[in-house]
Order: structure tokens, then C-alpha cells, then sequence
């Protein structure tokens, strides 16, 4: 595989309140080792230090010094000022005895009208390094290395929706004692940025990013910090309060990571959209918090950090006095650690792309490899080769994709896009795996010992065999969404798994332990009393079926209605988005099928699951 850079790399770290500051050197690294998802036109930090008091302001301008010296003495009370940089687009910082936000738009109005410059850092506790090269050209240029803080915010840039030649679009944007760094695409852009015009900010750069800023200082005027995070996640559900703030919700793919001092405090969030199309995950160990883009990058600090998701639609926080807060993930389970020490390959200095290149140096197909870290592709240039591969540590996107004949056993957790459209082979997860695994496989075995994130399944599909995928922990939303063949076990209680299960699916079937609750199950509408009241005044229901109905589930009416109000509805939405579903026992083919499966997976992931078969089981399939 060639390099070509990818979505935006994120990563933030917070310490305990009980442990040491950390190293500006740990985080530069740390973002180094994501640079591919960045390119050579921007990267950034922000760094919190709690105790810090002193007044500043950071600018960018390109123009004469004199001028700018003019500017911002008329304006504000300036004790001394120094130059950061030597380049093109200067950046300039100012000690002042007090910061006046209105006097901040204002002076960035005045800047931005012929580009010429850009207050980007505000604060007290709060300083931004960032221009444009990679991570660790703009940790030289800033020497961050040298630095340490309580709260690091890091960010590498692929420029999508701005110009990335200079350094006023680079990565974290901010405003008084706030930082936030962003990965994704805010299609809301327009209306949170005219929302915020109309409260009397006029002057934007130009991205996203800097709107989210604006908007959540906006909403920490008027709300507290939890009540601030729901809004911007459509999370609340105070009506009013919903209505008023509309033009301060976020909608699009988006992570959003979050760095704020409210003046005793200091807060780390994370933010994701309701879909979760971008990346996050968060770790601990006993000295920080961490948020980053892969695991690797928590990983490489600390191999044994605690990892988990982020829950699709959900939010993160954690604080410096208070601890964590808000996990982002009910019922948190953590994956083992595993090592070894006879390995054929240890792939720590081995370039994220090019394990495959060494695997094919070795003149043998069983093979060992420890201190996997992040690697991505692995399997690809090995397609139909009957390899064993055994994988020790965290594997990155794209493991096994268009496997055939290899097999492939990994000791940790795997990321995205894992086995995509897989036809033959076993792959044995002993961790947790990310978000699309098994993507249109028509073939093999997917085993899991943890979870498994959004959109497992997807696509899943039969030709002339049948793919199987087993599931020992919780899933998120979408398992098995437009799946036309093919089996999905899930083996776990299923109390904290995700919604919309198995919706468009066409084929292949479901089963997953134990009751679920219906209204997680295909995508339902939330206008069902609107369907219903519609049916009640064409006559096409009477009164007291309607009464039955309406404290049902969406899912759970179609069956119940008569025949010319299920054509009628068919008008208004598309039932084949909803699969059936049944709560029983299996049948004896389906005993006989899952039998064999679930026996080869207890003794391949030192489980104990057979005995559930005699047990219930919510058995989902497409809607006829």
C-alpha cells in the first residue's frame, strides 16, 4: 500500500489531579504517528495550565508590525508583547492586564476584512501553537517538546472546506479559555454560523470548526456545561430550550473534542455524531484521560491503557479536580493485555502499511507478530496464501479485507473496516472490534470475544456458503443493516447494545440472546401517533384498536392492522426498513445450524456458551 493521507487525526490528553504534567514531547509524538491522516497543511496544540492567570492573545497577521501594535493598543491594555515565529504569517503574542471578548470580535473584524491577520488564542490558561507543515514540523517551529500542561489538545489537518496554505485554518480553533479540535464535516455550518451572527459575532474565518467554538461559549452564557454539551448534540429535551437554541445543534459526521477552563476547572469532552462516522476513542490509565483518533496513539503512551468506544449520539467528559464524569458508554468492558515472547516479526519500528511486506519475507505461513500498534492492511498483499497469522496488540483499519484462505488470530483490539468483503478464512478477535466489521463478506467466520461497534454486518451476504459472524459482547447501531444472507449471533445479555438492528435487511438472519426491545429493532419511525390518528380519520382503524395501538412500538402495529391500512401506510413509509422479528426458541434447524458454530467458537475463545441454546432467542429476518 502507497501512503495517501486520510480524514483529520485528533488526540487530547488530561491529566489526574494527583499526577504529574504532561510532556508537550508525549503528545507531538504521539500525533506523529497518525500523520497520515493529516497532510502537510496543518497541524496544531493547545495546552491548559490551570494556575496560569496572566491575560493573553495570539495573532496572526502578515502586515506591518507598527500597525498592529497601533491597532491593539487602542483597544486593549498591552504590559509587553513578543514574536513566536519568523515566518510569512507571524504570529504575535500579547500580555495583557485584562481580555474583553466583545474587544476580541471586534479587533478580528477589523483583521479579517482584507485578511490581514486573526486573534486565534484567548485566554488565561489557555495557549494555541499551530501553522502548517505536519505535527512534528509545527512542534520544532513552537518547541513543544519543551513544554507540559494539564490539558493538551493535538490536531493534524486534511483540508476539506478551507484553503490550507496559511496557518489561520489550521487546527485548534478557539476563544477565551477555550480550545476545540474537529474531524468531520458540520453540515449544519450555515445555520450555526447565522445563528451567531444574529447574537453579534461577524467575523469567521470560514470553517466549522471555529463556529463550534463560538457556539459553545455562546451557550456557557446562558447554560450550565452539561445542558451546553446536549444542546450541540441534539441531546436535550427541553422543548423550549430546543426550540430557542436550534441554530446552535450540530448535524453531519463530526468527532468533537473540547478543551475548557471555567476558572477553577479544567474539562476534557468528547462529542460524536448520532451515526458515529468518524473515529473516537477514549482511554485511562492511572495518570490521564485520553481521546484520540486510533488506538495506537493511547497505546504508544501507555500499551496498558484502558480502551473503549465512544457510544454513537453520546458525549465525554472528564475534569482535572473532578474525575471522569460521563464515560460516553454504559457497562464499559475492557479487553486483556496479551503478549509474547517467541514472535517471528515484532512490528514496532515497522511503517503502518508495510507489515505485509515482511510477512512475505518469511519463508513459513504460521507466523507471530508482537507490538502490532495501529498497523493497517494487514492481510491484503497476502490474499489466498492459506497463512496463520497470529497478532498480538491493537490492529489498525482494514485488517483482512478480501481475505480468502488465511486465517488470522488477533490478541487485542481491531479498528474499522475490518474483513471487508471477506470471502473464506477465520478471524478470530480476542478483543473488541471497531466500527464495520464484516462489510458485504460473503464468506468465512468472523469470531468475537468483546464488542462490536456501529454497522457490524453491514452487507452481509450469501452466495454458494454462508458467512457467520458471532458476537460475545454488546453491539452498536446498524448490526446487520441491509444484510441479504448470512448469520449474525449475538451471545451476550443485549441491555446495552445500540438500535436500528438489522434495517433494509433482505436476506440472512439474526439471533441475538435474550429479549430485545422491540423499538431498537430497523429503522421506525418517530411520527407513529401521526400514522395512527391518520388511519383513525380515513376510518381505516377504529377507536379502540387505536387505543391498543398507541403505546406499541412501530414494529409491533404493522402485523396488528387491517389489510387496507397496511396498503394506506405503505403510502406514508417504507415498512421494508423494519425486519420481522420473533422472541422463542429455535427451531431444529436453527438449533442444528448454530450448534456446530457456537461449539467451535467456546472452545476456539475459551467461552461457555452452548448451553444458551436451549434458551430464547430474539430471531430477526427480513419482513415478507
Amino acid at each position: 500500500m502507497n501512503y495517501y493521507p486520510s480524514s483529520c487525526g485528533l488526540l487530547a490528553i488530561l491529566r489526574r489531579n494527583d499526577s504529574e504534567k504532561i510532556s508537550g514531547k508525549i503528545v507531538s509524538n504521539s500525533l506523529d504517528s497518525i500523520k497520515y491522516r493529516g497532510s502537510d497543511k496543518g497541524s496544531g496544540y493547545a495546552v491548559f495550565n490551570l494556575n496560569d492567570n496572566n491575560y493573553k492573545i495570539k495573532i496572526f497577521y502578515n502586515g506591518d508590525e507598527e500597525k498592529l501594535n497601533k491597532i491593539i493598543s487602542e483597544k486593549f491594555d498591552i504590559s509587553n508583547y513578543y514574536v513566536e515565529n519568523n515566518n510569512n504569517v507571524k504570529s504575535y503574542c500579547y500580555n495583557l492586564d485584562v481580555i474583553d471578548l466583545n474587544l476580541i470580535d471586534n479587533v478580528n473584524y477589523l483583521l479579517w476584512k482584507n485578511r490581514s491577520g486573526r486573534i486565534y488564542s484567548s485566554g488565561t490558561s489557555l495557549n494555541v501553537f499551530k501553522g502548517v507543515g505536519y505535527p512534528l514540523d509545527v512542534s520544532d517551529e513552537y518547541h513543544i517538546d519543551n513544554m507540559k500542561g494539564d490539558l493538551w489538545l493535538a490536531h493534524t489537518r486534511q483540508p476539506t472546506n478551507s484553503p490550507g496554505d496559511e496557518p489561520y485554518w489550521s487546527h485548534p480553533f478557539s476563544t477565551f479559555n477555550i480550545a476545540i479540535i474537529h474531524n468531520g464535516d458540520i453540515s449544519s455550518f450555515g445555520a450555526n454560523r447565522e445563528s451567531l451572527k444574529n447574537h453579534g459575532i461577524k467575523s469567521f474565518v470560514g470553517t466549522d470548526s471555529e463556529v463550534i467554538s463560538y457556539i459553545f461559549r455562546e451557550l456557557l452564557k446562558k447554560y450550565d456545561l452539561v445542558t451546553s454539551i446536549k444542546i450541540m448534540n441534539n441531546k436535550i429535551n427541553d422543548k423550549y430550550i430546543k426550540y430557542i437554541n436550534r441554530g446552535y445543534v450540530l448535524d453531519g459526521p463530526y468527532t468533537v473534542i473540547i478543551g475548557y477552563d471555567d476558572g477553577s476547572d479544567l474539562y476534557l469532552i468528547g462529542l460524536t455524531d448520532k451515526t458515529k462516522l468518524r473515529p473516537v476513542i477514549l482511554g485511562e490509565d492511572k495518570n490521564n484521560y485520553y481521546i484520540a483518533s486510533e488506538e495506537k496513539e493511547i497505546k504508544l503512551i501507555n500499551k496498558n491503557a484502558r480502551i473503549w468506544t465512544l457510544e454513537p449520539d453520546s458525549y465525554f467528559i472528564a475534569s482535572l479536580k473532578k474525575g471522569l464524569i460521563n464515560s460516553g458508554r454504559k457497562n464499559i468492558k475492557y479487553s486483556k493485555t496479551y503478549d509474547i515472547n517467541n514472535y517471528d516479526i515484532d512490528a514496532y519500528n515497522i511503517d503502518y502499511n508495510k507489515l505485509d511486506n515482511e510477512i512475505l519475507k518469511l519463508n513459513k505461513k504460521d507466523i507471530k507478530i508482537k507490538n502490532v500498534t495501529g498497523h493497517k492492511y494487514i492481510g491484503i498483499k497476502i490474499f489466498n496464501k492459506n497463512y496463520n497469522l497470529d497478532l498480538y496488540g491493537n490492529a489498525g483499519n482494514c485488517l483482512m479485507n478480501l481475505n480468502e484462505n488465511n486465517n488470522a488470530n488477533i490478541y487485542g483490539n481491531v479498528a474499522d473496516d475490518c474483513c471487508d468483503s471477506m470471502s473464506g478464512g477465520e478471524v478470530k478477535i480476542y478483543g473488541s472490534a471497531g466500527d464495520v466489521l464484516g462489510q458485504a463478506m460473503n464468506n468465512g467466520r468472523i469470531y468475537i470475544k468483546g464488542d462490536a461497534g456501529n454497522r457490524c454486518g453491514i452487507q452481509l451476504r450469501a452466495y454458494d456458503n454462508i458467512p457467520y459472524i458471532v458476537i460475545n459482547g454488546r453491539f452498536d447501531d446498524y448490526l446487520g443493516e441491509y444484510m441479504s444472507g448470512g448469520v449474525i449471533t449475538v451471545l451476550s445479555n443485549n441491555k446495552y447494545s445500540g438500535k436500528y438492528i438489522g434495517s433494509g435487511m433482505t436476506g440472512g438472519k439474526i439471533y441475538i440472546y435474550g429479549r430485545v426491545n422491540s423499538k431498537k429493532i430497523g429503522m421506525q419511525p418517530d411520527f407513529k401517533n401521526n400514522i395512527l390518528r391518520a388511519l383513525l380519520m380515513e376510518s381505516l382503524i377504529d377507536n379502540d384498536l387505536y387505543k391498543n395501538l398507541k403505546n406499541k412500538n412501530f414494529i409491533d402495529i404493522i402485523d396488528l392492522l387491517p389489510e387496507e391500512a397496511k396498503i394506506y401506510i405503505k403510502k406514508l413509509y417504507n415498512k421494508n426498513e423494519i425486519p420481522s422479528y420473533n422472541y422463542r426458541y429455535l427451531n431444529k434447524n436453527e438449533y442444528n445450524e448454530l450448534y456446530y458454530i457456537i461449539k467451535d467458537f467456546d472452545a476456539k475463545m475459551n467461552t461457555n456458551n452452548l448451553k444458551k441454546l436451549h434458551n430464547k432467542f430474539t430471531v430477526i429476518e427480513k419482513r415478507i
